[in-house]
C-alpha cells in the first residue's frame, strides 16, 4: 500500500476449506472481505448508510490474513464488558507466554459496534494509510448477533494489524446482510463467546 500497489496478490480461492478464516480488502480498495467456514463474503459500498454483503467463489486482495488450519478453543472472558481495545488486553494477557499470531472468533449478540468499508475512488493514488481511506464509508449498529474474526499479534504491526495495536478484526452478521472491519465495538460477556485458536 505504500507504494501504491493494489492489485490483488491472493485469491480467496485459493484457501476453501472448511477451517479457514481471513481478512482484508478488495483490490484496489473497493471493500471488505471476509473469509468465513471457508466461505467469501464480500460488502461493498451502496451509500452512507448501507451496503451490499455477497457471498461470491473468489475475490482478490492486495494483501490478507487468514488461517487455514484453525482449532478453536472456548477462552473465557473475565469481564462483564468489553471493547475492543479491552478484549485486545485481555488476549494480550492469556497468552502472555505465546509468541506466534492467533485466530480470534467472538460469535454472540454484541451492543455496540463501528464499521467501515473501503471504497476507493477510481484513479485516485494510495501512498498512505490517510490516502487509502478516502471514500471510507463508517456504520454504526446496535444489538447486533454475528461473529468477529480477528487476528492477534505483537510481531506484525502495520503488516496484519494496524501500526498502534496487536489485533486486527473484521464483523459478519449472522443474517450475512452486515460486513465490515470493526472500529469500535462493545459486548456484555454473557451474550458472546470467545474461541482462539494458535
Amino acid at each position: 500500500m505504500w507504494k501504491g500497489d493494489l492489485k490483488g496478490k491472493i485469491a480467496t480461492d485459493s484457501l476453501n476449506n472448511k477451517e479457514t478464516y481471513g481478512l482484508g480488502p478488495i483490490e484496489f480498495l473497493k471493500g471488505e472481505i471476509v473469509v468465513f467456514e471457508g466461505q467469501t463474503f464480500v460488502s461493498k459500498v451502496i451509500d452512507s448508510v448501507s451496503h451490499q454483503v455477497t457471498k461470491i467463489p473468489s475475490v482478490r486482495a492486495p494483501f490478507f490474513v487468514y488461517s487455514t488450519n484453525s482449532d478453536l478453543k472456548v477462552v473465557e472472558l473475565t469481564l462483564d464488558n468489553y471493547s475492543l481495545k479491552k478484549i485486545e488486553e485481555h488476549i494480550d494477557s492469556v497468552y502472555k507466554n505465546y509468541d506466534q499470531p492467533l485466530l480470534i472468533r467472538i460469535d454472540g449478540v454484541f451492543n455496540k459496534m463501528k464499521l467501515h468499508s473501503v471504497n476507493l475512488p477510481d484513479g485516485e493514488q494510495v501512498s498512505s494509510p490517510d490516502e487509502a481511506h478516502q471514500g471510507l464509508t463508517q456504520y454504526d449498529l446496535k444489538n447486533i448477533s454475528g461473529s468477529l474474526i480477528g487476528f492477534f499479534s505483537r510481531n506484525h504491526k502495520a503488516v496484519f494489524t494496524h501500526h498502534d495495536s496487536f489485533f486486527h478484526a473484521h464483523f459478519i452478521s449472522n443474517d450475512r446482510g452486515v460486513l465490515g472491519h470493526i472500529d469500535e465495538t462493545d459486548f456484555n460477556s454473557s451474550k458472546v463467546i470467545l474461541k482462539v485458536s494458535k
